[in-house]
């Protein structure tokens, strides 16, 4: 028995591994369009996240784990149907390369977890 017999499970998996490699490859964007226009790339930035689920529940479920890690979640909100936006924002966090990579793929995790798809972070630049 392998992945592929439990076919939704497997595309899953697929959908889960295709968005972090996505989001890694925009963090490398980011990080070198950030040192080209910030003094200090080391500085510790909040990061706002985004994720969506198909459910309040699962929604709900993703909120209290990021709430344990201390993050803030503003809300979750019905944005159509059959979907509800979480958005919220992390404490300071350091986003050199690795560390960066890293968070991405945590946020990625917890959000398969709770069935979840995270969509994605963004900051607040200090430019000089």
């Amino acid at each position: 028995m392998s992945i592929n017999d439990f076919p939704k499970l497997s595309n899953s998996i697929k959908k889960f591994e295709n968005n972090l490699k996505g989001q890694k490859a925009t963090a490398d964007r980011y990080l070198d369009l950030l040192s080209t226009f910030e003094k200090d790339v080391k500085e510790p930035k909040e990061m706002e996240f985004f994720y969506y689920s198909k459910t309040r529940n699962n929604a709900n479920g993703l909120k209290k784990d990021l709430e344990k890690i201390g993050y803030k979640v503003y809300g979750i909100e019905k944005s159509t149907e059959n979907q509800y936006s979480i958005i919220g924002v992390t404490p300071l966090i350091n986003i050199e390369k690795n560390n960066f990579k890293d968070w991405i793929k945590y946020m990625n995790e917890i959000g398969f977890i709770n069935d979840c798809d995270f969509d994605g972070w963004g900051t607040l630049s200090t430019l000089d």
